[in-house]
């Protein structure tokens, strides 16, 4: 399973990187996220955490997730160049 973990390839992680955690998931342990997320900042790759307190693996309130693709899509043009 250590192969398959984001963590474990961190050395090559260099994209700015937004991650979303409901913190009730059951399926992925959010602090896995928080680990992740904490360790891409200590390599200075650009990173944001969004954390909704009331969601589980997927982030389908309706606030929850009408906040996550706006953040999404700040995110997007923040971080994605366009060309002409």
């Amino acid at each position: 399973m250590w192969d398959r973990s984001p963590i474990a390839h961190l050395k090559n992680a260099i994209a700015p990187t937004l991650i979303g955690l409901g913190m009730k998931d059951r399926r992925v342990p959010p602090s896995q996220g928080i680990e992740y997320y904490h360790a891409l900042r200590a390599k200075d790759v650009p990173t944001k955490l969004l954390v909704y307190d009331d969601c589980d693996h997927a982030i389908d309130g309706v606030a929850s997730e009408a906040d996550f693709w706006i953040n999404t899509k700040r995110w997007f043009d923040q971080h994605l160049r366009t060309r002409n």
